[in-house]
């Protein structure tokens, strides 16, 4: 009997390691569901079918989405890096594309925490992840954007150990991304606003493919600005 313990007992540790590998790179799961979503069970996508729109705003089959977790800089935002201004909005947005662009599995997007998002509730919040990949803990991991205070304690500690190495955005002077929406800008920042507005209540990000077939004079500085202006990104063509 005590050698039948035994076994079992061998044969569960490795299991118990599996189990938790997985709950540390895998996705939060928030239970709670965000009503918008046009599949309360999420989404799929190739990684080259997902649109990025910023650095934490995603497009899947025509649905806008928040990512859940971080807060990156705006796309129009520099940062300051040995003493040169640097696009570090821009930048935060190419690296999330590029996390899609090369995904080697499927992108799934679950509902995520809304209470919790810090985010406004026009779009959907979701947790994204490419394969065992959180992109939300991967973008924070590697300096390019900045975790919600109370969203998950692994991400503010993934934050911390980027901020001790000084990666990305932790290796120069930044404003926050919400006092950047504020107004406020590095002394010297050249202030530059990346979205516009079609004068149809709907507005583009400079990285989607239709922007270049758009001239509006109405320049918006954020997503979160266009949200304030009533006006919805634009739908693709059916």
């Amino acid at each position: 009997m005590k050698r039948v313990i035994r076994l079992i007992v061998l044969l569960a540790i490795p299991a118990l390691i599996a189990i938790g590998l997985h709950w540390h790179s895998a996705p939060v799961h928030a239970a709670d569901n965000a009503p918008q979503l046009a599949d309360p069970a999420g989404l799929e996508a190739r990684g080259r079918d997902v649109q990025v729109i910023d650095g934490d705003t995603i497009m899947i089959a025509g649905q806008v989405l928040d990512i859940a977790g971080m807060d990156a800089p705006e796309l129009g935002q520099q940062c300051l890096h040995n003493g040169s201004f640097w696009d570090c909005g821009m930048s935060s947005a190419m690296q999330l594309r590029k996390y899609f662009a090369m995904a080697p599995f499927d992108v799934h997007c679950w509902p995520g925490d809304q209470e919790r998002a810090g985010k406004a509730g026009d779009f959907p919040i979701v947790e994204c992840g490419i394969g065992e990949r959180d992109v939300a803990a991967a973008m924070i991991s590697d300096g390019e954007a900045l975790p919600i205070a109370g969203y998950s304690h692994r991400y503010d500690r993934l934050s911390r150990d980027a901020d001790n190495a000084g990666i990305g955005i932790h290796g120069g002077d930044m404003i926050t991304p919400s006092d950047w929406r504020a107004g406020k800008r590095l002394e010297g920042e050249t202030g530059r606003c990346l979205f516009i507005a079609d004068g149809k209540g709907n507005y583009l990000s400079t990285l989607d493919p239709r922007f270049a077939d758009f001239a509006s004079d109405t320049k918006i500085c954020s997503d979160e600005e266009a949200r304030d202006m009533n006006l919805n990104y634009l739908p693709p063509s059916p």
